[in-house]
């Protein structure tokens, strides 16, 4: 049974209007369990994205959804106060995680940012002129993740991939099945969590979080002082992180990791992936649905 976790996402959804102007006031007393994203661009109205529509804002503060000249949009430089008090009036500090197009708040909601890249020798090093802000609203769905837990992990451990496109719930499902694992089979699960996405949520009473860590030295790290049997991350996304995990499972270590793709064409695509693959590493992969966290369908390594 899925527990939807209603109050997590009213809480998400208070700290995020701390930050932004009076207009959005009504959210708080509105139904917005189903709120995803906020989307703010300069100088084009503002959309908040629900599970299966996009409404937009009035000038009154209306939400409606259709598309007129009454819509609310922000300035360039209203974008950019807003993107000031997120950052808690310190952009500085968090140069780094800008120029990787993001910035989070407590309680793991994270912000995309969007701008002018500025480059030096091919690295994004910090972004000007921000023009666009995504505000997702993460949420707690306990259960959620019972069909991976029953499958793969009662009773044992598999290293695992989950796949799905953006927004299908990946994040959401690996918080939930760190927690079945973590209470239900009393593992030790070490998370790294290098977005600080993760964190802020009930992950079990066996786990461990690394905040901020990047994912490729925090796998080592995990290993070398932590024991855990199994180690989590979201979002893999480069061939350094997959030699980790596959020395994490040379010491006998189990993963379970995320990874954007929906379908198994799209994942054999990845060089992550055909690492981990070729070393055998990994023994299943499960897709999941877009938008709903369900299971689309699991697929065991026979080998």
């Amino acid at each position: 049974m899925v527990i939807k976790m209603r109050h997590d996402k009213k809480e998400k959804i208070d700290i995020v209007l701390k930050y932004l102007p009076s207009i959005f006031t009504s959210l708080a007393e509105k139904d917005t369990d189903s709120l995803c994203e906020i989307r703010l661009r300069a100088d084009r109205p503002v959309a908040l994205v629900f599970s299966g529509r996009t409404d937009y804002i009035t000038k009154s503060g209306r939400l409606t959804g259709f598309y007129s000249s009454d819509l609310f949009s922000f300035s360039r430089t209203e974008i950019e106060e807003i993107f000031i008090r997120l950052c808690g009036y310190s952009v500085h500090s968090l140069t780094d995680n800008i120029a990787d197009g993001f910035i989070t708040l407590d309680g793991g909601i994270r912000i995309g940012v969007y701008g002018t890249a500025v480059v030096r020798d091919g690295k994004i090093t910090s972004v000007r002129n921000v023009e666009g802000l995504n505000i997702r609203i993460p949420a707690e769905y306990k259960g959620c993740a019972l069909p991976i837990y029953n499958r793969l992990f009662r009773g044992r451990m598999t290293n695992t991939v989950i796949c799905g496109a953006p927004m299908s719930g990946k994040t959401t499902v690996l918080r939930d099945l760190c927690r079945l694992i973590s209470d239900e089979e009393h593992k030790k699960i070490t998370v790294i969590d290098e977005r600080c996405e993760m964190s802020g949520y009930d992950l079990g009473i066996n786990t461990d979080v690394l905040k901020n860590y990047p994912k490729a030295q925090g796998i080592g790290i995990a290993v070398r002082t932590l024991s855990p049997d199994a180690v989590i991350c979201d979002e893999i996304g480069s061939v350094k992180e997959a030699e980790e995990l596959c020395t994490l499972v040379n010491c006998g270590v189990k993963f379970i990791v995320t990874m954007h793709c929906s379908e198994l064409y799209e994942l054999k695509r990845r060089p992550q992936f055909n690492l981990l693959s070729e070393a055998g590493a990994t023994e299943a992969c499960v897709f999941l649905n877009e938008k709903d966290f369900t299971v689309k369908k699991i697929l065991m390594n026979r080998s």
